[in-house]
């Protein structure tokens, strides 16, 4: 077909994209770029992928060509880090995700008691096995049926999971609740275990989960701006910049060291990977002198 053409077509490009850069720029420089490895690595995977589909041999859907082609979209990821504020963005959400680990493991926990406790109550009800007449029961949720839920059941802890999920971010979850109804037939049952998690786990923990990550998203982008600001002297101590500080080892704080003919530098990081720590204000602490007045007592 046209479209099997354009992928062959584009996995020809590709590879003649790859060996000229390999040509011009030589092996190891070209190597040492994680995205020319990637690109080459799918690049090589779509030129097998190929072989193997219009190579003679009972295997012939270009479906896998079209997958392993698929990947590549993934370089459009390259734009994103070529944008000031996108880069910040991203610099910011890996900086607050050790802060937010002990957060997401309460929701987590939360999360596990209820499915198991779903388990308990709701498993192996949703089904679709004719033989099971529950089965029939089910057909009457029309919202549950109409929405194809099938999936949002507590027949597993990974299908009570998902269903949790869906009440973690409000996703017709009604319509998920009115298929527990029919198969189980006590309304209020249902109506109280549901209501129950969406009252802990949405209003709680969920909310308590975004502004969470809201403020420590702020606090860390606050930091990350003050690591690129200006220089600052102190007492001809050291120069700060950003979040380290640039100093004679010679003399530090008025005290001779011995240490000649270099210069170092100085970081400070938290013990704690979640301590919001300001780099320029314990580093100037650090290098600041301390007064006559101090030093008698």
């Amino acid at each position: 077909t046209i479209w099997e053409v354009f992928e062959t077509s584009f996995t020809a490009i590709y590879v003649v994209e790859a060996s000229l850069k390999i040509m011009v720029n030589g092996w190891k420089k070209y190597a040492e770029s994680p995205r020319n490895m990637f690109d080459l690595t799918i690049t090589i995977l779509a030129l097998l992928a190929t072989f193997y589909v219009y190579y003679p041999n009972t295997f012939n859907n270009s479906r896998l060509i079209q997958f392993v082609v698929m990947v590549r979209v993934l370089r459009l990821g390259r734009l994103i880090f070529t944008i000031d504020a996108f880069q910040l963005f991203g610099a910011v959400s890996l900086d607050i995700i050790p802060a937010a680990i002990p957060i997401f493991l309460v929701l987590l926990f939360f999360e596990y008691a209820f499915a198991s406790l779903g388990m308990a109550l709701f498993g192996g009800l949703i089904t679709r096995d004719p033989a099971n007449q529950i089965s029939f029961e089910l057909l009457l949720a029309r919202d549950f049926v109409d929405n194809a839920y099938w999936a949002n059941n507590f027949n597993d802890m990974f299908s009570g999971m998902n269903v949790l999920f869906n009440l973690i971010v409000v996703n017709n979850w009604t319509e998920c609740e009115i298929g527990f109804e029919y198969v189980t037939g006590k309304k209020h049952l249902v109506r109280i275990f549901f209501f129950c998690f969406h009252l802990i786990g949405v209003i709680g923990i969920s909310n308590v989960v975004t502004s969470f990550i809201i403020n420590a998203f702020f606090q860390q982008l606050k930091t990350i701006e003050q690591r690129k600001g200006w220089e600052e002297q102190i007492d001809g101590e050291a120069v700060i910049n950003g979040s380290r500080a640039v100093f004679d080892a010679s003399e530090v704080t008025g005290t001779e060291t011995g240490v000649e003919g270099t210069k170092y530098y100085a970081t400070i990081q938290p013990k704690h990977a979640d301590v919001e720590l300001d780099e320029r204000a314990a580093l100037r602490s650090l290098f600041t002198r301390t007064q006559s007045g101090d030093s008698e007592k």
